[in-house]
């Protein structure tokens, strides 16, 4: 059952705040996470790493507002909808990871997962003549992922551990996320 017109678009817009506010959340996570913090700023960082995978799939919902309707069947569809499901189970994991019940799945597994889906719900959307701009946007930002998680030291399918290229891409990523949730929240009328 698809939703109504009326109900797309907010579902659009609520999601592009969850992709400002995961954006956000992921920085200040990555600042503030350091060896021997004090016991304040620890707690802050497990709330956060709880916050900003949760807002990552707010941010992945609102997209798929957007995307083109799941009764098609053409590629970029198709590719919207894989995205979508690998990006909500990746997400997921991700939540679940950070408080604990992961179990003994990879910690970082669950970024696999969620850069797949968020590089197929880019390509999926910047296939389509409307959401060419926002498509590309999230294209970006699932390359810059990529690269900061393949140049994570505490990846453990790391090509080349190298943290100050990590460092740069993972704040990309997080600035990408700010891009094309406020591009997200702009209605389609005004863009």
């Amino acid at each position: 059952m698809r939703s109504s017109p009326r109900t797309t678009p907010t579902r659009a817009r609520l999601g592009g705040t969850a992709a400002v506010l995961a954006g956000l959340c992921y920085g200040a996570a990555g600042y503030f996470d350091r060896p021997a913090i004090s016991g304040y700023t620890g707690a802050l960082v497990s709330v956060l790493s709880v916050a900003f995978p949760a807002l990552f799939l707010g941010g992945l919902l609102g997209l798929h507002a957007r995307l083109p309707d799941a009764t098609q069947t053409d590629f970029a569809s198709s590719a919207g909808i894989v995205g979508f499901v690998f990006g909500c189970f990746g997400a997921v994991l991700g939540i679940a990871g950070a408080l604990g019940l992961a179990g003994t799945a990879t910690p970082l597994f669950w970024w696999v997962l969620f850069l797949v889906g968020l590089t197929l719900m880019g390509l999926a959307a910047s296939l389509r003549g409307g959401l060419r701009l926002l498509g590309a946007v999230v294209s970006i930002s699932g390359a810059l992922g990529w690269v900061s998680l393949l140049t994570d030291p505490a990846f453990s399918g790391v090509l080349v551990p190298m943290r100050p290229v990590h460092v740069a891409f993972a704040a990309a990523f997080c600035l990408s996320w700010v891009v094309w949730g406020a591009v997200l929240m702009v209605p389609r009328e005004n863009r």
